[in-house]
């Protein structure tokens, strides 16, 4: 019947889409009230007995006028679609609530706060890359802060079952937030790269990135840490250079290489300042490479220096605990 319907109101459709065209806004979108008038103007167009629609049949006929109006828009003027209903918008309190509880930087506040972001991602439709951001960004956070953000030692790493269990658990859902985002965003910047990265990194981290170094995986590591080491040398201490020195370095043959490591540590150092992180790395390489008068002097520098960034800061304990040894 409402197929049937919607044939027989064909002909009244285009004049009425005409009309609602003249009468829509800059923004190319249609008020429930206009939805609303475009209903009325059908049950009347249609009101002779063999054009008769039951109500539901009269609401989907005027959504095809405003679908009409919305072709002869483009056609006319080329201008962005119609949209008949408007995202969401995200709700600034909550999303401040979530931020003062990403601040506070432990495990268990990034983990509420992540919870939050989220929550309000599903009620507005997925659709803020700014939002998708920063719910990658806090569940990354409480995933370096448990793990020691999976970074290398003078016994190798710090992939232990225990820490592969939270890189299962969050690592993909921290990916899928962070691709999102960039996908949406407007603009890349350093920061929506950095934390893609460290998605990235903790996605693939329970299944050993050492044993996936010579794989598609190890490539695409390689090629995001590039990417910031390129674009951004000054983005969280040349964090690009400090994770390709990581990767050189535990990296089997024949991707691994000792040159490049010790290389790459050391541009970071020279780029994005003596940091914590940056002298720890150089000093673990060298360790590493049995250049143990280099190791000594990086150790006794990790020891008196400080974090170049919040995130250094979260496992900036582990870094000075192991520079003691």
């Amino acid at each position: 019947f409402a197929l049937r319907a919607i044939d027989q109101c064909s002909a009244v459709r285009s004049p009425i889409a005409t009309q609602l065209l003249q009468q829509r806004d800059g923004t190319h979108t249609f008020t429930p009230a206009q939805e609303k008038s475009a209903e009325r103007r059908v049950r009347d167009a249609c009101s002779s007995a063999s054009q008769r629609c039951a109500l539901h049949t009269m609401r989907v006929v005027a959504l095809l006028c405003l679908a009409h109006a919305s072709a002869l828009g483009r056609k006319k003027s080329n201008g962005p679609s119609v949209k008949v209903s408007a995202t969401l918008a995200v709700d600034k309190k909550v999303v401040g609530k979530a931020d003062a509880l990403y601040k506070k930087r432990t495990a268990q506040s990034c983990d509420a706060a992540a919870n939050i972001y989220e929550a309000e991602l599903e009620r507005t439709g997925y659709a803020d890359a700014e939002l998708l951001l920063k719910a990658a960004d806090a569940v990354n956070t409480a995933m370096r802060i448990r793990t020691n953000s999976n970074t290398i030692t003078i016994d190798g790493t710090v992939e232990t079952p225990a820490n592969k269990a939270v890189w299962k658990k969050d690592g993909q859902r921290a990916y899928d937030l962070a691709a999102k985002g960039l996908k949406a965003s407007s603009k890349i910047d350093a920061r929506a790269l950095g934390i893609r990265f460290d998605a990235f990194m903790f996605s693939c981290s329970h299944k050993s990135l050492v044993k996936q170094a010579l794989t598609g995986t190890g490539t695409a590591y390689k090629k995001m840490g590039e990417e910031l080491q390129s674009k951004h040398p000054r983005h969280d201490g040349d964090v690009g250079s400090a994770v390709l020195a990581c990767f050189y370095h535990v990296a089997p043959w024949p991707v691994g290489s000792p040159k490049k490591a010790i290389q790459n540590a050391r541009k970071a150092v020279q780029r994005g300042g003596a940091t914590l992180r940056n002298l720890y790395y150089v000093a673990v390489i060298s360790y590493g490479q049995k250049d143990y008068a280099t190791a000594a002097e990086f150790f006794k520098r990790a020891i008196k220096a400080s974090p170049g960034s919040p995130s250094e800061a979260d496992f900036a304990d582990f870094m000075k605990s192991e520079s003691k040894r």
